[in-house]
């Protein structure tokens, strides 16, 4: 027999040298004993259907559950969802996660983006202070003359100071929404590292209804609607923040 191989002895089948379970009958090597024979007997069965359920990549998934079978939070490094975070959870077809996921991460977004803009908390005051006779005048048509607090008109130079100020509290609303994509990193770590225990606890629930594998349909159809409710949610809450916080 080539060195590279060997023979289960539960069911005959030739597998890597460096296999810790056989591929055939996901029995582990070395275990086979005659008092944990039903049980091996029943498990082998539990194993195909994850197998089946899992389709892509199954032998590693189930290679690293059951090293960690009696544990239901374990940490193991998943290559594919360090790299793509919530679009591996997607490609899984882990729909729900993705939600509780997405809405998460935007609530950690706005927390951040709420204490990113206190150093600017002065300078937006004084920045609304400008751009509201502006947003007046705007909505007037732009031709009505207005009157000041002491019952003078603007000067003509209020429009393009207000609209000076109006382009300055869009800078920094946007240099806060860069501060907040320091998370993604930090999300896709956690992915990462707990994602097979996740995943695991997918399997367990979803199982049953035999609705497994992979899904490029589900990855993005997922990514469109949460990239459009990032854009229809996040952006006017981030503008409701400054507006409410610091007016």
């Amino acid at each position: 027999m080539d060195n590279s191989t060997k023979t289960c002895p539960n069911c005959g089948a030739t597998c890597k040298a460096k296999d810790e379970y056989c591929k055939s009958c996901w029995k582990k090597f070395g275990t086979e004993t005659a008092d944990d024979s039903v049980t091996e007997s029943m498990n082998q069965s539990e194993w195909v259907d994850w197998e089946l359920f899992i389709e892509k990549n199954a032998d590693r998934y189930i290679e690293t559950y059951k090293k960690n079978e009696n544990k239901k939070i374990f940490a193991h490094i998943n290559w594919a969802a360090l790299c793509f975070g919530l679009n591996w959870v997607l490609y899984r077809k882990m729909t729900k996660v993705a939600v509780v996921s997405f809405v998460i991460m935007s609530f950690v977004f706005l927390l951040i983006f709420t204490v990113s803009l206190l150093p600017y908390r002065t300078e937006i005051k004084s920045l609304y202070e400008d751009i509201k006779p502006y947003e007046e005048y705007l909505d007037r048509g732009g031709k009505t003359v207005l009157i000041d607090a002491q019952g003078r008109p603007y000067s003509p130079e209020f429009v393009q100071k207000g609209a000076s100020a109006q382009n300055k509290l869009a800078k920094i609303q946007i240099k806060g929404q860069l501060k907040c994509l320091l998370i993604v990193p930090f999300f896709c770590a956690f992915w990462g590292f707990f994602g097979d225990a996740i995943y695991k606890m997918h399997i367990e629930e979803k199982i049953r209804s035999k609705n497994g594998g992979t899904s490029v349909a589900e990855l993005i159809g997922g990514r469109i609607v949460l990239s459009l409710l990032n854009l229809l949610l996040l952006n006017p809450l981030t503008s409701l923040i400054i507006g409410l916080l610091y007016r």
